[in-house]
């Protein structure tokens, strides 16, 4: 009964014009942004932060969650029906959505697309409501112990979704964290890696640093990269059928494989939605209700892993709402909003903000509903979009970067911090280092760091309260086993 009323309280939240009007500019922009070649939500969502200082939370909030969502349903469309996955989440869907669409059935691979990501983005929505009271409960036993092994556990985490590059991820997570103790030392006022310059006092601003990563670093890609030519023969059949729409629940079994995987994988920090739709593909590859081979045009395909990767979205938003720890690059973004307004995720922001955490859940479901309806109405005007230059994007996306990170404080020290970033994550892009362990790093530097020095204090130095406490305890051999578990596999092959 609490969770239904918490979601009424969360549609009066959604009751205003800022927010309604947030709510459609999201949607809409997030949908085109999933068509558009090269752009993706994280960029979007990075270049829209400074634009949200003006908002109230929740209208700033539905904006950004509006893009998070949109954007996997509009991922759908430039896989269906040019081959071209608008996200990394979206290629499993592509495997079986361009055959049908070579068939002539576009309609057919588009209505099953969207419905079965309408279905993934419902529960999972419903799935944040009725789980974050009980998260936010149990995440309250947390002391200073707790909080920092969480993060550790997190950082491990992030590093193992990167597998060979597993030091990499750890180092860049390192660069996130050192880069948050930046600025003035709340305990001795003694500046820290300043260097003497004034922008720095105040720390290492996140805004201007996932501006410069994500926005202007693929903008410049973007601008750096020939045109490439797709096969767009298939684009002026875009549309919907009715029928289609309901064919998806004739799969009860890969409806539920997807959204479960997808919510699951979703609470992992870094780990994104490309491995949840994968591992729905291949799970729902196994018990397959319809004959036709998976990658030819089997309807299941497009099914699980079209709610797996919308239902990634929910999972992703528990973590960060109870824990204060993101599940992804977008989700750490969106927690800029709540930084710029003074509002801390984590256990105490169900009790003490209870209208966002409300309005959160609310704005996921209407949103959904929002999302499929401006589908059906434009989704063949939208498909036009993939016609678009990437590299006329990437000069827009570079002014309006730069733009935003001026106006986040009126000063050109945030301009020239998102054009060192832009050019790191440029290089980063190049050589293939993941950047988004150096934002997650950063996001939880201050929670890390606060709460090492807690319980390092309240111990005398001690690091005993970590074996000492069961849920530390626990964190920490799951931890150690992550670690060791590349050993253990090694030693097992290795044993006749």
């Amino acid at each position: 009964m609490d969770s239904f009323n918490t979601l009424l309280q969360g549609f009066a939240q959604l009751q205003s014009l800022p927010v309604m009007a947030s709510l459609l500019a999201g949607a809409i922009l997030g949908i085109v942004v999933g068509v558009l070649p090269g752009v993706g939500p994280g960029v979007t969502i990075a270049v829209l932060l400074p634009f949200t200082y003006g908002m109230t939370p929740m209208a700033g909030l539905s904006l950004l969650l509006g893009v998070y969502a949109g954007a996997f349903y509009g991922g759908a469309v430039t896989s269906i029906l040019i081959r071209t996955p608008g996200e990394a989440s979206s290629i499993m869907t592509m495997f079986d959505g361009w055959p049908m669409a070579r068939r002539g059935q576009a309609h057919r691979a588009l209505s099953l697309a969207f419905m079965s990501a309408f279905v993934g983005g419902i529960v999972s929505a419903l799935v944040l409501a009725f789980a974050a009271k009980p998260m936010s409960q149990l995440a309250a036993r947390f002391g200073a112990p707790e909080a920092v092994m969480a993060i550790v556990l997190a950082a491990l985490c992030v590093g193992r979704a990167y597998q060979r590059q597993f030091l990499v991820a750890v180092a860049m997570m390192a660069l996130g964290f050192f880069l948050g103790t930046v600025g003035i030392d709340p305990n001795s006022n003694e500046q820290r890696y300043t260097f003497g310059w004034a922008p720095l006092l105040s720390g290492v601003p996140l805004v201007p640093v996932a501006v410069g990563l994500f926005g202007i670093a693929q903008a410049l890609v973007m601008v750096s990269s020939p045109r490439i030519e797709v096969d767009r023969s298939l684009i002026g059949q875009a549309g919907l059928s009715a029928r289609a729409f309901l064919e998806p629940f004739r799969y009860p079994r890969t409806l539920l494989k997807g959204v479960s995987l997808g919510v699951a994988i979703g609470v992992l920090p870094a780990v994104g939605a490309a491995l949840s739709t994968s591992l729905a593909y291949f799970w729902a590859k196994r018990g397959a209700k319809d004959p036709t081979p998976f990658g030819q045009g089997n309807p299941e395909g497009i099914v699980a892993a079209e709610s797996a990767n919308n239902s990634n979205s929910g999972g992703a938003m528990i973590t960060v709402l109870t824990l204060g720890i993101p599940g992804d690059a977008i989700t750490a973004i969106i927690m800029g909003v709540f930084v710029v307004h003074g509002i801390v995720p984590g256990p105490a922001l169900l009790t003490e903000r209870p209208d966002i955490v409300s309005g959160v859940f609310a704005a996921l479901l209407v949103l959904n509903v929002l999302i499929l309806l401006l589908l059906v109405l434009g989704v063949r005007g939208l498909a036009r979009l993939a016609y678009v230059d990437a590299r006329l994007l990437g000069l827009g996306i570079l002014a309006l970067g730069f733009v935003g990170a001026y106006s986040a404080a009126n000063s050109m020290g945030y301009v020239w911090i998102a054009a060192v970033f832009g050019v790191f994550g440029l290089a980063c892009a190049r050589l293939a280092i993941p950047t988004i362990p150096l934002i997650l790093g950063m996001v939880m530097g201050d929670t890390l760091e606060a709460s090492l020095r807690q319980a390092l204090g309240r111990s005398d130095g001690s690091f005993m309260p970590f074996i000492e406490r069961p849920m530390s305890a626990s964190m920490l051999a799951v931890a150690a086993l992550i670690l060791l578990w590349p050993l253990l596999q090694r030693f097992r092959s290795t044993t006749p």
